[in-house]
């Protein structure tokens, strides 16, 4: 049986908790608690909760791990699978945790919270064109008025003849281009090990939500990976100019 253990990461500005294993109660009581004064020291309102690598949970346990998010105002459980969500289904969630299966409802539910308040991750535009004409200032065009978002999105890699692509989430963007970090620590995994990721061209798919209307596909390439304990970010420079969107 794999030990159980928990670490901790940031995507944006959230706080993550990611566990991994089986836990006796023993463990789990002291994860839990664990949990409860991180939140506490640190002042935490919004926190994610990934049971990626959680294969089973029971009822104890489970009720345990929701007791330590009952204190910040939106706690959010992402990667539960199999038994885990089962299990979820058949305990009491606190109002204020949500279950999401996917990083479309995770940006989606923390929209501006998520964004990174460092200027140095948005990518400005190094190029002598007229602001109209570049790819980031028609996608800020087309974005929802209601927020400033964080926008799950696909970054399709092109590494030699091999196209890598995985959901993630754009923490920051601009006329430039973006800074987007993966949530799901195994495509996360996947992605950094590709050699050479620095220089390589990128397809972005920008899904529907409800940020963005319809789906857009736009071009760039990867000038720029930060590893941040587990946390992957990549910054994403669009091509110069830009196929109109309209």
């Amino acid at each position: 049986m794999k030990k159980f253990k928990m670490s901790t990461r940031e995507i944006g500005t959230v706080q993550v908790f990611d566990l991994e294993g089986v836990p006796t109660l023993e463990e789990m009581d002291d994860v839990s608690w664990r949990i409860q004064r991180n939140i506490r020291r640190h002042r935490l309102q919004r926190v994610i909760l990934n049971l990626q690598g959680v294969p089973t949970l029971d009822q104890l346990g489970l009720r345990k791990l929701m007791a330590a998010f009952i204190r910040p105002q939106r706690s959010l459980i992402f990667g539960a699978t199999g038994s885990v969500i089962r299990s979820l289904e058949e305990s009491y969630v606190p109002k204020n945790v949500r279950i999401c299966a996917s990083e479309k409802e995770v940006a989606e539910d923390f929209g501006p919270f998520l964004l990174e308040k460092d200027d140095e991750k948005n990518i400005r535009t190094e190029f002598d064109i007229a602001p109209q004409e570049t790819i980031g200032y028609q996608v800020e065009r087309r974005r929802s008025k209601r927020m400033h978002v964080a926008i799950p999105l696909e970054l399709q890699i092109l590494a030699g003849t091999e196209r890598v692509a995985a959901t993630a989430i754009a923490t920051n963007i601009g006329e430039g281009g973006v800074f987007a970090e993966y949530l799901d620590l195994r495509k996360a995994e996947m992605i950094d090990q590709i050699h050479g990721l620095e220089g390589l061209a990128v397809d972005i798919v920008i899904f529907p939500s409800l940020n963005f209307a319809q789906e857009y596909r736009l071009k760039g390439r990867v000038v720029r990976k930060e590893l941040r304990k587990k946390q992957l970010g990549l910054a994403v420079r669009f091509n110069e100019t830009a196929p109109s969107l309209n």
